[in-house]
């Protein structure tokens, strides 16, 4: 899929902003943090790998963002506060994690109320080959899959947004899911 594609729906997925606080777990390259950074008082990007949060600090750093934060980290176990952020990412992670559903349900956790969160991955494939050549552990995600994870998480999920399959057949999915804001959870 077109990554200009894709990157314009996540922005539309995001909403305008401005953001308090930018969450992106699984950062790798920062590119969702330099997309959305100019919309954001403050981000944080997260990742495993010190060599990629070496490539995403020359991101930042070239796109001239200021008010980022890039940690090592565990998608797992973020130690970042519980409801801290109005919007949390997880762009092209879960498919490579043994427990996808753990990851997402950490995420949520740092969603505030009346924030979001996206996830952006690919539906169901069946290009065993990506195993091999880039250690996918799972083939995509199923939209009741996704949807169930985050409903358990305490989010209300929104409509999936799928763009068109590339050339090879895959699918990227934008799942959207809502933490209600105090005042809608008593009024409800």
């Amino acid at each position: 899929v077109c990554e200009t594609a894709v990157e314009a729906a996540i922005l539309r997925a995001a909403g305008p902003g401005p953001f308090e606080r930018v969450v992106d777990l699984g950062t790798g390259s920062g590119r969702m943090l330099t997309l959305l950074g100019r919309s954001a008082r403050m981000s944080v990007g997260l990742d495993l790998s010190h060599n990629m949060l070496n490539i995403a600090r020359a991101n930042v750093s070239r796109a001239g963002l200021e008010k980022v934060e890039l940690r090592h980290g565990d998608i797992f176990a973020t130690r970042l506060p519980e409801h801290s952020a109005d919007l949390v990412l997880v762009h092209q992670v879960l498919h490579y994690l043994a427990d996808p559903a753990a990851a997402v349900a950490e995420a949520a956790r740092l969603v505030m109320p009346g924030g979001r969160l996206l996830i952006i991955d690919f539906a169901p494939h069946e290009l065993e080959r990506l195993r091999d050549e880039h250690q996918h552990r799972r083939l995509g995600f199923a939209d009741d899959e996704i949807r169930r994870w985050l409903t358990e998480a305490g989010l209300t999920p929104s409509a999936v947004v799928a763009l068109p399959p590339d050339r090879e057949g895959l699918t990227v999915s934008i799942w959207t899911a809502e933490r209600q804001a105090e005042r809608q959870r008593g009024a409800a």
